[in-house]
């Protein structure tokens, strides 16, 4: 992936939208813009999530 890619993803049955830093071959690593609290403290923002459950953008 050459540029950042903007991806929306369900997760724990909330919507989120983030951008994507690294590929994997099977998940992203989202830095994700609007974190709820969870997200926030336990994650840094950041998560893996599988590529079957990302939306592009």
């Amino acid at each position: 992936m050459k540029q950042p890619s903007n991806v929306s993803f369900i997760w724990q049955d909330e919507k989120f939208y983030g951008w994507i830093e690294k590929e994997y071959q099977n998940s992203f690593l989202i830095n994700v813009t609007d974190p709820n609290e969870e997200l926030e403290t336990k994650y840094a923002k950041r998560i893996i999530i599988s590529k079957k459950v990302c939306e592009l953008l």
